[in-house]
């Protein structure tokens, strides 16, 4: 198994003196439905793939319920969703309420163990 790059030139029009040359960027193969996923993950263990499905809609939702309440989520060997905020700027604390804060993003860090079997990764020039 390998994963495909491709050269990209660097491009900065913003800088006086641009700086110029290419750099590597992962070409994929597509992208894996849960469908595929609960499939593959069914035919490897005693799981069945509508098992692997309803497991997959309750993890969404629960992650969604975690992060709505406030929690950060840990999936081990997977990684940790985590939400960011965001509100406007103002000059004193008390001008900010509940109501002008929102979610700027969901925010994924990996896991130690993920990162590391990411490492072994092979690439091939596309």
């Amino acid at each position: 198994m390998s994963i495909r790059y491709r050269l990209t030139q660097l491009k900065d029009n913003i800088s006086s003196k641009p700086k110029k040359g290419y750099y590597a960027q992962v070409v994929t193969k597509g992208t894996v439905d849960t469908e595929t996923l609960c499939q593959h993950i069914a035919s490897s263990c005693s799981l069945t793939s509508a098992d692997m499905g309803a497991a997959l809609i309750a993890l969404s939702q629960h992650i969604q319920g975690y992060l709505l309440d406030g929690y950060n989520v840990h999936l081990d060997g997977i990684g940790t969703f985590s939400l960011s905020a965001e509100s406007r700027i103002v000059d004193k604390e008390e001008d900010i309420h509940a109501q002008s804060v929102a979610v700027k993003s969901i925010n994924f860090r990996s896991s130690v163990q993920l990162k590391k079997a990411m490492k072994k990764a092979k690439f091939t020039r596309a």
